[in-house]
């Protein structure tokens, strides 16, 4: 392993193997409420077959590799925009209906 790769991959040393969606949130510093967004989106992939309501759990060396790419980042950034602006959008709606 070259130096340079292990101060990428130091910042999430701290995290364990299996992360759940409250310490990727906390390793991409957003709230917890975005990550299911990211997962829906197709930019997380939680690791094994978890149901609908089961915990999900994540590879910290696979976000390790994710977090080194800024193409990923700046398409994590659109997800969690694109969907408060859809969520937003569905409540003006539903405002502006008459009642």
């Amino acid at each position: 392993m070259n130096p340079d790769s292990s101060l990428k991959m130091q910042p999430l040393e701290k995290f364990p193997v299996l992360m759940t969606k409250e310490k990727v949130a906390e390793a991409l510093g957003v709230a917890t409420h975005t990550i299911p967004p990211l997962v829906r989106s197709g930019l997380l992939k939680p690791l094994g077959h978890p149901g609908r309501y089961c915990v999900k759990h994540f590879s910290r060396d696979a976000l390790a590799e994710k977090f080194a790419s800024p193409e990923w980042l700046d398409k994590v950034a659109a997800a969690i925009h694109r969907h408060w602006r859809n969520k937003n959008a569905r409540k003006r709606a539903r405002q502006a209906q008459p009642a």
